[in-house]
């Protein structure tokens, strides 16, 4: 008869070592750390849609700002508008962007390994924007984004180094 279960405690402990060291391998793979960015940028997405009207109304003031942004009529670049017409579709519009990024980044953990240093590059050009971001948001926004695109930095920066290593 043989035996499955080893008798030796240390051959025990150094087969966990080894599960344990494949498992942290595999999360903090560049696959991994791509698509994990990718599922935080939907969450970015998904709060700055929530956040619309990007507004509040519990002062009188603004909502006498929002109405005249409303009322308000402006040229510009030779289109009658709105103020509250471009900041209403600017909002959307950062909403596409933030959903194509989430996308973007999904398929490129999917190329990673076939063209590590290409996506690599790729990967930390994203990183600096979101860095960008970071600062934006903290500077002109708020916190909830700055935090996600702090993470979201580091995470890129973390995948396009082990990249570059395996270029």
């Amino acid at each position: 008869m043989t035996k499955i279960i080893s008798d030796n405690p240390s051959s025990l402990i150094s087969e966990k070592r080894t599960n344990n060291k494949r498992l942290l391998d595999f999360l903090l793979s560049p696959v991994v750390l791509i698509r994990l960015s990718s599922i935080l940028f939907f969450i970015l997405t998904i709060g700055h849609t929530l956040a619309y009207p990007w507004t509040t109304d519990q002062d009188l003031r603004e909502k006498q700002l929002v109405a005249s942004m409303k009322s308000v009529d402006l040229v510009f670049v030779g289109e009658r508008s709105s103020y509250w017409s471009l900041y209403f579709g600017w909002g959307l519009y950062v909403a596409v962007l933030l959903l194509t990024l989430t996308i973007i980044l999904w398929f490129l953990s999917n190329v990673a390994s076939l063209a590590p240093r290409r996506v690599g590059i790729m990967i930390r050009i994203i990183s600096a924007s979101c860095l960008a971001g970071a600062y934006l948001s903290f500077r002109f926004f708020y916190i909830p984004p700055f935090l996600l695109l702090s993470v979201i930095f580091i995470i890129l920066q973390m995948a396009a180094v082990r990249l570059m290593r395996q270029a």
